[in-house]
């Protein structure tokens, strides 16, 4: 069996991680050298994507801790900022050749890449609003933003994502 290689540039996969995580990874200035590529295997660029899904689901944890039980608001400013890191970068970690033996992706997301980024841009978008009204302290509006990001992950999953 022939493994697929992917390409990454360096800068590419290091804000892929570094944002599924939830932190804060610098742009790469265009006065800088150009970016060195780092190979990846198929599979470890699924592992990734999987990874990344499983922090995000953690992210949605605190959110709806905060607004349905009551909880620190600021968890929810933390993990709202996180999900919106990460639909930022999620199409990159979609490159062609992934879609491997036990990846859940359908061809959808390669067919329809555009309609795959809107879907990502949306998610960005919403997961910012949580974020905006977790930040203001109001957790009715909070709850509602959650319910409206909640939408776009189930809009996605339904276009682009076996169950």
């Amino acid at each position: 069996m022939t493994t697929r290689i992917i390409g990454l540039t360096a800068a590419g996969f290091v804000l892929a991680a570094t944002t599924a995580l939830g932190t804060r990874a610098q742009e790469v200035r265009s006065d800088e050298a150009p970016p060195t590529v780092v190979q990846m295997e198929a599979q470890q660029v699924v592992a990734a994507r999987r990874a990344a899904y499983f922090l995000s689901t953690q992210a949605v944890g605190q959110i709806k801790a905060a607004t349905e039980e009551g909880g620190d608001l600021k968890r929810a400013v933390a993990g709202a900022r996180m999900l919106a890191n990460w639909a930022k970068v999620l199409p990159t970690m979609f490159p062609d050749g992934t879609k491997t033996e036990g990846s859940r992706a359908l061809d959808t997301v390669w067919t329809d890449r555009a309609g795959f980024e809107t879907r990502a841009a949306a998610y960005q978008q919403a997961a910012l609003e949580v974020a905006r009204f977790a930040e203001e302290g109001n957790r009715e509006e909070t709850a509602k933003a959650f319910m409206a990001m909640a939408a776009t992950c189930h809009a996605c999953h339904e276009q682009y994502r076996k169950e």
